[in-house]
């Protein structure tokens, strides 16, 4: 089964690779054209059972255009292929309409052309409106000529009902074809704009190194809590890791990057999840603590402060501690991001200023 699935594909994707045309459309074009094969092969086979020989005829012609058309497209180029296709609908269509009558639903495919006209290839939307323009009109000089005048080819009531459904089923599933094709390959390019803008925007709001949120992000994050105005407001501190020269003139660069990749991670560890923590440049770090008070963030960071002088870095020859200060700062409902991100950071020049390894408030 696996293997016929596979033989089916082949022929219909055999010799589409034809330079400056497009081998979807040409795909289309031929799942189409085989569509209409199979309604010339059921609508003749019916024809011939229930005795209407002209239908059987009319059939057999649809038959016959159709599989010339399919034959064609391995040799004749795509555009010609369209052109061709969408005159020759027209003509058997019309023919239908006047032979079957409108009651067998085959203005339907009316629908189908310009369906496919449109997604036969980028531009030419002029020509594309036009040509549903003269659509529209011919489907309406056909209404008011020959929907009251009794069909060339008359059919009994359950032969009317037989080829409106067919009519039915094969315009809702040629035109149910080019859909998919299209707004499959349509959806998956825009999911995969969506997931690479999502890229984009973590990129441009993370620090590299450490994976925290930038400085960029951080003042993002400041400005909706200033515009939220939560009952107890929040806090803001910046904190700078001690000596942070000493250990890259000590140790090198590398070491001092597993450093700063350190000292994020365990910030992050100890602060609750709506907190932010970011990178604010170099050796500096800017932790925010929504809808908390001083007092409130001041325990966490000694929490922090703790953990911190616990932590052990290893260079492979000897092992070594840190220290941070920390500059805490309260929105007291007024300034902007840069007056409470300046608060902070005076208070931890202060620290700096007095010994290090200190929570300024």
């Amino acid at each position: 089964m696996k293997s016929f699935v596979e033989n089916i594909k082949t022929f219909f994707i055999k010799d589409t690779t034809a330079e400056g045309e497009s081998s979807k459309l040409l795909i289309v074009l031929r799942i189409l054209f085989a569509s209409i094969i199979v309604y010339g092969i059921v609508g003749l086979a019916y024809c011939l059972c229930t005795g209407y020989f002209d239908g059987a005829l009319c059939f057999g012609a649809i038959l016959v255009i159709y599989a010339l058309m399919f034959y064609f497209s391995y040799f004749a180029r795509t555009v010609t292929l369209v052109v061709a296709g969408n005159i020759i609908s027209v003509i058997v269509i019309v023919s239908g309409y006047v032979m079957f009558g409108p009651l067998v639903s085959i203005q339907n495919f009316f629908i189908v052309v310009i369906v496919a006209c449109y997604f036969s290839g980028y531009g030419h939307y002029k020509v594309k409106g036009l040509y549903t323009v003269f659509v529209f009109i011919l489907y309406f000089v056909l209404q008011g000529i020959f929907g009251k005048i009794a069909a060339t080819i008359p059919f009994s009531i359950p032969g009317q009902r037989f080829l409106q459904f067919l009519n039915l089923c094969v315009s809702f599933w040629c035109v149910a074809i080019v859909c998919y094709v299209y707004s499959k390959d349509s959806q998956h390019l825009e999911g995969k704009l969506i997931d690479y803008n999502k890229i984009l925007q973590q990129q441009a709001s993370t620090d590299t190194l450490t994976g925290l949120h930038n400085r960029r992000s951080a003042n993002e994050f400041i400005e909706k809590l200033i515009k939220r105005k939560d009952e107890k407001g929040f806090c803001v501190c910046m904190c700078d890791i001690d000596f942070f020269k000493k250990v890259n003139d000590s140790y090198g660069h590398d070491i001092g990057d597993k450093v700063l990749a350190g000292v994020a991670q365990t910030l992050v560890d100890n602060v609750t999840e709506e907190c932010l923590v970011s990178r604010w440049g170099g050796e500096e770090f800017l932790i925010v603590f929504p809808n908390m008070n001083g007092d409130e963030a001041r325990v966490i960071l000694e929490t922090i402060k703790t953990r911190i002088k616990k932590t052990e870095f290893d260079t492979g020859t000897k092992k070594f501690g840190i220290t941070i200060t920390y500059g805490l700062a309260e929105y007291g409902f007024d300034g902007d991001a840069e007056a409470v991100v300046k608060e902070a950071d005076g208070k931890l020049y202060i620290g700096k200023e007095n010994g290090r390894d200190q929570i300024v408030f």
